[in-house]
């Protein structure tokens, strides 16, 4: 019957000679053991296709289960190495998928068998300890019932100096990339100092928070300063107008760019290196730079004694410490190099002694930046308050505009003079239209209405008054002013005709 399973860590075998587990005592107790009992508390249900009856499984009959654990354990590999660190070394050399008789040929001649750089990283990982060494050498059973990681153990085991060995080999892989790295990183810090060292811009935007500093803080402790810190820089955008809508930074952007459109632009540009120099720690750097030297050092080191053992790896070596001594020497140069400007620039800039490049390029990096995003604001605003003013100018245009083609003046309807000649010919014919409407429905009616006469002679009096005006550009208005005469004195007479008949 299957059982449920205990995970524990099994003492190794080759360590129970002269332990308790070897007792008289333990193997009486294992005897004792009511195997039925036991299963019927701890065991797991039945899975299909075994044999129902329990006998059947047995080997032998009248054989116990004690027979076929200790069976299964004489088959099982034996293991010397802790389990947790068994596994991680098994999948370690799992993924190099290499056998164990192929990295032992790589690590003795790297030359005619090449790992790659994750190989040999991966091996150097799973390197057997100074006690595992001295563990699976002293094993004298069978190396075929070993694990697997003691296997690998064992076939090493015999190689000289092996971690060494493939500390010098991983210096000559690794050597040329972070040379080239730390190489381009000296050089950006020492590039991004020159550039603050010798920007004109700088002084001219320093000099200005400089004199807005000063006469904000006036007679104060504050005032009256002949420089600040870096840092405080990033405090003139907490620095609020009285209206809060602009910040003292914004101002700054506004001030700088009226007096040279290109300053700030010029600003940007002369310290460009800025961003990515202040994200370098040189004392990071110079740790590197140590570790780098110490292997170029132990692969020095390979080399003298591959030399008196013909080491098949002596050439490899050989040839890789005559370049990298050199440029180890550049690179122990530039980092010196980088540390003397930091402390003069730090100096320069009234800042402490030890002042990292943090300290030094990153308040500039961000002001830069922050002056940069001030300045757009500022002319989206401007943008913003010249559109406005836009639009109400067109507002005001588009009034004006529809009064005139309406003949509506502030007063009520405009005058002939204010017209041109079409428009008050318009004017005046449509009055007479109404004059003749007017008389044609009195007609109809046959009504004898005082006021409604008089009303009609105003109204006609008026349309002949302003059809008679003269008007130099409007020959149009002037004829249609003799027409409306001539129907005005029809109106009249028809009028009289009205009244004589009453």
């Amino acid at each position: 019957m299957p059982m449920r399973p205990l995970h524990w860590s099994k003492v190794p075998d080759a360590k129970v000679s002269g332990t308790i587990w070897l007792e008289e005592e333990m193997a009486e107790a294992k005897a004792a053991l009511d195997v039925d009992v036991f299963e019927s508390i701890f065991g797991l249900a039945e899975t299909r296709g075994r044999s129902p009856t329990k006998d059947a499984a047995l080997p032998d009959e009248g054989r116990g289960r004690a027979g076929s654990l200790e069976k299964k354990v004489k088959k099982e590999a034996v293991q010397l190495v802790d389990t947790k660190r068994s596994n991680n070394i098994s999948i370690a050399l799992a993924r190099l998928r290499l056998s164990d008789e192929a990295m032992r040929a790589a690590v003795l001649d790297p030359v005619h068998h090449p790992l790659t750089p994750e190989q040999v990283s991966a091996i150097l990982q799973a390197l057997p300890t100074a006690e595992e060494l001295e563990m699976v050498k002293e094993y004298s059973g069978d190396a075929e019932s070993l694990g697997r990681v003691e296997k690998f153990f064992l076939l090493l085991s015999d190689v000289e100096r092996l971690g060494p060995r493939l500390q010098a080999l991983q210096a000559t892989q690794q050597f040329a990339p972070q040379w080239e790295t730390l190489s381009d990183e000296f050089e950006r810090v020492l590039i991004a100092a020159d550039q603050v060292t010798n920007s004109a811009a700088l002084k001219a935007v320093l000099r200005q928070v400089l004199r807005l500093g000063n006469y904000l803080n006036g007679t104060s402790a504050r005032g009256g300063a002949y420089g600040f810190k870096l840092a405080d820089l990033g405090k003139l955008v907490q620095v609020k107008s009285a209206d809060s809508k602009t910040t003292l930074l914004h101002y700054l952007a506004r001030v700088l760019s009226e007096r040279d459109a290109h300053l700030l632009e010029t600003f940007k540009n002369e310290l460009n290196a800025l961003p990515e120099a202040k994200d370098i720690p040189i004392a990071d750097k110079r740790a590197e730079l140590a570790k780098l030297a110490t292997s170029v050092s132990l692969a020095q080191k390979q080399l003298e004694l591959g030399r008196q053992t013909n080491d098949a790896m002596a050439p490899l070596l050989e040839e890789f410490c005559e370049g990298a001594a050199k440029q180890l020497e550049e690179l122990q140069a530039d980092e010196a190099k980088c540390e003397g400007s930091l402390k003069k620039l730090a100096a320069w800039l009234a800042e402490k002694p030890s002042a990292s490049t943090e300290d030094l390029f990153r308040p500039l990096a961000d002001f830069v930046k922050a002056l940069e995003k001030a300045q757009q604001d500022n002319v989206r605003e401007a943008e913003a308050e010249k559109r406005k003013q836009q639009g109400t100018a067109n507002a005001a245009g588009g009034w004006r505009k529809a009064g005139s083609k309406m003949g509506v003046g502030m007063g009520g309807m405009a005058g002939p003079g204010a017209m041109g000649g079409a428009d008050k010919a318009m004017q005046a014919e449509m009055m007479l239209k109404m004059a003749q409407r007017a008389e044609k429905a009195a007609t109809a009616s046959g009504t004898n209405n005082q006021a409604m006469v008089q009303a009609q002679r105003q109204m006609l009096t008026a349309a002949s008054t302003k059809a008679s005006t003269k008007d130099s550009d409007a020959s149009g208005g002037n004829n249609l002013a003799e027409s409306l005469a001539g129907g005005h004195l029809f109106a009249l007479k028809r009028a009289q005709a009205m009244q004589a008949g009453n």
